[in-house]
This record gives C-alpha cells, sequence and structure tokens, in this order.
C-alpha cells in the first residue's frame, strides 16, 4: 500500500517515508521516481478523470529550476498525463491573484523560497532566485536551538514541524503565553518553554530572504522599482508565520515604502492559479504540449 501526506506520517513506524520532493526537485532514485508517479496517480484520481478524454496538468516547479528538473517532472508525469506545462510556483500565486504586473513573490515553501518578478508575461530566469532558507530550515533550526537551551532534549522533525505549524512568530508578534511543549530529556517526560526557540528559528530564514528582495529589485528596470515595492506577495506555508510580512517590511525600509500583502489561503493558492491557467490556454497549445511529442 502507499499513503501520502497525513496519512503516511500518522503511519510513519511503519512505512518507508520518502520526500521525492524535497528541496523542491524530484531526487534522482528509481524509488523517488517511482512515488513521484504514484503521487501524480493519486492526485488524478482525485478528481474522477472517468469523466474527461483526456488530462492535461499545469506543474508548479521551484523558481530556478532546471532544464535536468523539469525534464524529471515531465518523465514522471508522461505515463499519467496527456499534456502538461510547468510553470514557476510564484507565478501560479501571482496568477492566481491576478497580480501580474511589476508583483514581487515570496513564496516560501517547505524546501525552499522561491522569489520572483512578475510583469505580464511568464518569468526567465534572470527575474528569479531561491534560497533553501525555508520551512525545512526552520525545523532543523527549531530542533538545534530547543537542543542547546535543554541539554538531552530528545526531539524529532516531526515535532519541531508541529511545534512551527502551531506557533510560529518573528519579532514583536511574541504570543500572549509561552510557547509550552511537550518532549522527552533523556527518556525523562517534561513540558518546557521554548518561545525564544521558535523565534530564533524563524527570524533566521528573514535576512536571506530580504537580500534576495534587494537583489531582484536593484536588478530591475529602474522605472519600475516603486511598484515592485509596493506590490509584493507573502505566500506559500511561511508566509503564516506571524508577523513576517510586517519584519519584511521593516528589514526593506532603507529601499523606501514598501507594502507586503500576505495572502489568505497559501496552501491551496499556486494550484488555483494553475487551474486558471490551464483554464485560459488555447485549445491549440494543449496540443502542442502533449507529451508524446516530446
Amino acid at each position: 500500500d502507499v499513503l501520502f501526506g497525513e496519512e503516511a506520517l500518522k503511519n510513519r513506524l511503519a512505512l518507508n517515508l520518502f520526500r521525492p520532493l524535497e528541496h523542491g526537485v524530484i531526487k534522482d532514485t528509481s524509488e523517488d521516481r517511482d512515488f513521484i508517479a504514484h503521487f501524480i496517480t493519486h492526485l488524478i484520481s482525485l478528481s474522477d478523470p472517468e469523466e474527461y478524454d483526456r488530462v492535461v496538468a499545469v506543474i508548479g516547479a521551484p523558481a530556478e529550476a532546471s532544464y535536468v528538473d523539469k525534464t524529471a517532472i515531465f518523465d514522471a508525469a508522461a505515463g499519467t498525463v496527456n499534456a502538461a506545462m510547468i510553470i514557476s510556483e510564484p507565478f501560479a500565486v501571482a496568477y492566481a491573484l491576478d497580480m501580474i504586473e511589476h508583483t514581487l513573490v515570496i513564496d516560501i515553501g517547505a524546501g525552499t523560497t522561491d522569489l520572483c518578478r512578475v510583469y505580464g508575461t511568464i518569468p526567465s530566469p534572470d527575474d528569479q532566485m531561491h534560497t533553501e532558507y525555508a520551512g525545512d530550515y526552520i525545523d532543523n533550526k527549531i530542533i538545534e536551538e530547543v537542543q542547546s537551551k535543554y541539554s538531552g532534549a530528545q526531539i524529532t522533525k516531526d515535532m519541531a514541524r508541529r511545534w512551527k505549524e502551531q506557533n510560529s512568530f518573528v519579532g514583536t508578534s511574541t504570543p500572549d503565553s509561552p510557547v509550552m511543549v511537550d518532549f522527552s530529556i533523556e527518556g525523562k517526560a517534561m513540558t518546557l518553554d521554548i518561545t525564544d526557540c521558535i523565534q530564533n528559528a524563524c527570524e533566521s530564514i528573514v535576512d536571506p530572504i530580504v537580500e534576495n528582495v534587494k537583489t531582484l529589485i536593484a536588478g530591475s528596470n529602474p522605472e519600475y522599482h516603486e511598484q515592485f515595492r509596493r506590490n509584493m506577495i507573502l505566500a506559500g506555508g511561511g508566509s503564516g508565520i506571524d508577523g513576517l510580512g510586517a519584519m519584511i517590511e521593516r528589514r526593506l525600509s532603507d529601499l523606501g515604502d514598501v507594502n507586503v500583502h500576505v495572502v489568505d489561503d497559501p496552501v491551496r493558492l499556486g494550484a488555483m492559479g494553475g487551474l486558471r491557467l490551464a483554464m485560459e490556454v488555447p485549445e491549440e497549445m494543449w496540443k502542442n504540449l502533449t507529451l508524446a511529442s516530446r
């Protein structure tokens, strides 16, 4: 049997867990390629494909995904869909929001934070950057911070991820009460305060993001710098960190007036952009995107 997502995590002690898209690209092993194919088949089965003559896919890829990465994605989809298009994940976010005119997207995922200048067309490689300071990095940082504060603390990555998802914050958005969690120290059950550990871990991704934003703005047409400063989108699961949008605004204040829009539905937004694009692509273009013709 093959399980996905939360079901896989619930039963992880009885399973071999695979993260075939760790850091946003398909790992080059036969097991990971097989599980990507299983995953795509699973997604398609959820939409009752029997009702349709054929299935087409818009697949989001990280900013700066290489030709090799994209080829691996096409190969994984080849056995399950009739045609496929690969687009930048941050572009999909902007497309969903109908904010594709001089917008800068910061998309904080699990493996990567993708940044992209969007100005009305499919972005080029020069318009995009990415960093691995993202959700997985925060998880590892939480473990490091807690074990530094409490010698002998026994913590798994899944524990750190849950703490992050339930309690993440930066700057002045400190929770009303301390973040108290349960874990073992050398086998002894403890309930301890990790508020500062959560804050330090979440803030560790801010400086790399800010530096990349400055690079993308500085490298754009100077006539549009103001639009990019005023039209920033903070998306992805990491956008749910309390106070992050405001902190990024403060760290960028030396550039002038900055506005960071934090999206309302970060989990589904990229998929919504892909769906909208799929529906708006002319039928003739889909015929040219058949995997059999690659």
